[in-house]
C-alpha cells in the first residue's frame, strides 16, 4: 500500500502539463468568436470577454445551428452551414464528455461530475485517478491543476443526455435499459430491445440477464 501511494505521488508530480478535454476552447481567439461544440456538430459556443481582463470565456450553453444545417469552423468567420453539399467529414472528431479523454500517457483530464479529483493518462488506454488536496479542493480543466475557485470545474457533462461521437456506435439511453442508439452524427436512431431484453453497456447487444442499469429514471 505504501509503495502503491509513494507511485500515485511520483506520477502526479511526471505529468505532462498539456490538458485533454471535451469542452469548448475560447484561447486564441477574438471576443465574440464562435467556436464549436467539440459534442455536436450542429452546435457552437461563443467566446467573450466577461471579466475584462483578456480572459476569454464561453458562453454557458450552447447555441444551436438552425435545422438542417451544421457548424463549420473552416471558414475565416465560422458560421452555421447547410448540411447538403458538406464534406463527408463534416460530423467527425466529436467527443464524450462524460468519458475521459485521452490521447496520450501522462496528460491530465479532468474528472466528468467530481471536481475534487482528476485522471492522469497512461499507456494503452489506461488512466488514474488523483485527487487534488484539502487545500486545492477544485480541479481547473483548462490549467490542469487544483486550485480553490469552483466555477473552474468542468461542467460539461449531462448523464441524461446520450452523446453520439462516431458512425454506427451504439450507446445506452440514459432514462431506458431497454433501449438504445445508433449513431448516424449529427443524427441517432432509438431501438427497443426484443422480449423485454436489456441493453448491456458492455458488449453493446440487447441480452436476457444484463444489468438494468438507467442513470436517469425520470427523465
Amino acid at each position: 500500500m505504501f509503495h502503491a501511494f509513494i507511485s500515485v505521488i511520483f506520477l502526479a508530480f511526471a505529468v505532462s502539463p498539456s490538458v485533454q478535454v471535451c469542452a469548448p476552447h475560447c484561447t486564441g481567439v477574438d471576443p465574440g468568436t464562435k467556436v464549436r461544440d467539440p459534442t455536436d456538430c450542429t452546435r457552437y459556443y461563443i467566446c467573450l470577454d466577461a471579466s475584462g481582463n483578456g480572459e476569454l470565456v464561453p458562453s454557458i450553453q450552447p447555441v444551436q445551428c438552425p435545422d438542417d444545417h451544421y457548424f463549420n469552423d473552416r471558414h475565416s468567420i465560422p458560421r452555421c452551414d447547410p448540411i447538403v453539399g458538406a464534406p463527408s467529414d463534416y460530423c467527425t472528431q466529436l467527443c464524450n464528455p462524460c468519458l475521459p479523454h485521452c490521447t496520450e500517457p501522462y496528460q491530465v483530464t479532468p474528472h466528468h461530475n467530481d471536481c475534487s479529483v482528476y485522471y492522469v493518462c497512461l499507456d494503452n488506454s489506461h488512466l488514474i485517478e488523483v485527487g487534488c488536496p484539502q487545500e486545492l479542493p477544485f480541479f481547473d480543466f483548462i490549467s490542469g491543476s487544483c486550485q480553490n475557485d469552483e466555477t473552474l470545474c468542468f461542467h460539461y457533462c449531462d448523464p441524461c443526455e446520450p452523446h453520439c461521437t462516431e458512425q454506427n456506435e451504439r450507446i445506452a439511453d440514459p432514462s431506458d435499459c431497454h433501449r438504445f442508439y445508433l449513431c448516424t452524427p449529427p443524427t441517432m436512431s432509438s431501438f427497443l430491445c426484443p422480449h423485454n431484453q436489456v441493453f448491456s453497456t458492455v458488449t453493446l447487444q440487447c441480452e436476457e440477464d444484463a444489468p438494468c442499469v438507467t442513470v436517469c429514471p425520470n427523465v
